[in-house]
């Protein structure tokens, strides 16, 4: 970049590949930004292990992960797995200690 020209923000898609960690800028469909994890971020984020996660999966108990276009890779969405723990906090016994947050 030459010294008498100003950056730009990223605003396109093209921009993003350049830039991964720069979300993108606009909505994207009715998700908005979304974020898709990958199944250790998501392990991580919930602290359960990977078997606890899958069979939730098969019970109905936890967000199914999405396909991300190969035969392998899926992942979640974030506003999913954020939701699941908002349900986690709703559903546990109420105490003295709890009811404040």
């Amino acid at each position: 970049m030459r010294n008498n020209q100003q950056s730009q923000p990223a605003t396109t898609p093209n921009a993003q590949a350049e830039n991964p960690t720069m979300p993108i800028p606009y909505p994207i469909g009715r998700l908005g930004n979304a974020r898709i994890l990958k199944l250790k971020q998501v392990v991580t984020t919930v602290g359960l292990a990977k078997s606890s996660i899958y069979r939730k999966i098969q019970v109905g108990t936890f967000p199914p992960p999405i396909k991300l276009g190969g035969m392998r890779a899926s992942g979640w969405l974030l506003s999913e797995i954020d939701e699941w723990i908002e349900d986690q906090v709703r559903r546990r016994p109420k105490t003295e200690s709890s009811r404040e947050l």
